[in-house]
């Protein structure tokens, strides 16, 4: 009997930490369509404007993602994306291919630096990428001293994948979006690379041990996350139609938060790539709801967002103690 209880609160549990990103979502939902009704069920008018934000910062979340399965942050990613948004602007008179590959080498150099700085020169992460998430909004502020960069007529192919909607109903970014996640699920699952990856999260010496190469992880891990930065960059130049070297802002950290509540633990070595699509939407939604309210300040937004990476680091903390009790509890059993 007392196994039985045991297993039962197991399966809960296992239920609830599996899903609690979808829960999350839902429970937002379920308040705004108590809240604001029809107003924020409209699909057209406001739930397609979620997904836009949602996936663009989704986008930039996957490196980070990565950066958090390997045990360490990446605080350049909201400044490498302006820049790249800058960089894709400026290079506009020059054709969509030119301006893509200079935005994306923006974010592939910035990435490779932060990682080569973090694996070879032994220092944290956190530190590393406050430092070149400074340079790089400097840089984003020098290319036009200060001031944003119009694309006018120009490259309209970018204004499509940041405004367009496949079908009229699902937008562009939404597309990349789920495209890179399902890649990226893919070798994470299913290949070499993405085991090391888990691994060098997990414990840095076992997997050196396991004839990993822990440096080229690192170093691999923060140049996709300065490429993801820089792809974000550019959709969002083509939805602004403009390179905003202040864009991207806080970004960071509602990142993460999107992040912790997707599933992925602060501690690397455990998480899914798959959490950021409803960690994003959840942490977006918090800011539909205070838009469509009319009367709270936008600074609530990071006010709650900050509470609730809070309260989800909490959970997870709680939740790691708990399977410990269970699992040792049910050995007892045995």
């Amino acid at each position: 009997m007392e196994r039985k209880k045991v297993s039962i609160k197991k399966d809960i549990g296992h239920l609830i930490g599996t899903n609690s990103d979808i829960l999350a979502v839902l429970f937002m939902i379920l308040v705004g369509s108590i809240a604001y009704g029809r107003v924020f069920l409209n699909y057209n008018r406001n739930l397609i404007n979620v997904l836009h934000t949602s996936s663009m910062i989704g986008i930039m979340g996957i490196g980070v993602n990565l950066c958090f399965l390997i045990g360490a942050r990446d605080m350049s990613v909201g400044a490498v994306g302006a820049l790249a948004s800058m960089v894709t602007a400026y290079l506009s008179p020059y054709g969509i291919v030119v301006s893509i590959l200079g935005g994306l080498t923006a974010g592939l150099l910035f990435g490779v630096f932060n990682g080569v700085i973090i694996a070879k020169f032994k220092v944290q992460p956190f530190i590393a990428t406050l430092g070149t998430q400074l340079a790089a909004r400097g840089t984003a502020l020098l290319v036009n001293n200060g001031l944003s960069i119009s694309l006018g007529d120009k490259i309209p192919q970018l204004k499509v994948i940041g405004n367009g909607n496949l079908f009229g109903k699902i937008p562009m970014p939404a597309v990349i979006f789920i495209a890179i996640i399902i890649c990226f699920s893919i070798i994470l699952k299913f290949t070499g690379y993405g085991r090391a990856v888990y691994a060098v999260g997990g414990d840095e010496g076992s997997a050196e041990m396991m004839g990993i190469h822990v440096d080229w992880i690192k170093i691999s891990v923060f140049t996709i996350s300065g490429l993801m930065a820089a792809l974000s960059g550019i959709v969002l130049c083509g939805r602004l139609s403009a390179g905003q070297p202040t864009a991207c802002e806080g970004w960071e950290m509602t990142i993460m938060a999107a992040i912790v509540i997707g599933g992925t633990p602060v501690r690397g070595g455990v998480g899914k790539i798959k959490g950021i699509i409803f960690g994003s939407i959840f942490v977006n939604l918090i800011t539909n709801l205070i838009n469509l309210n009319g009367h709270l300040s936008a600074y609530w937004k990071d006010i709650i967002t900050g509470v609730v990476l809070l309260v989800a680091v909490l959970v997870q903390v709680y939740a790691d103690k708990q399977k410990e009790k269970i699992r040792h509890k049910g050995g007892s059993l045995i």
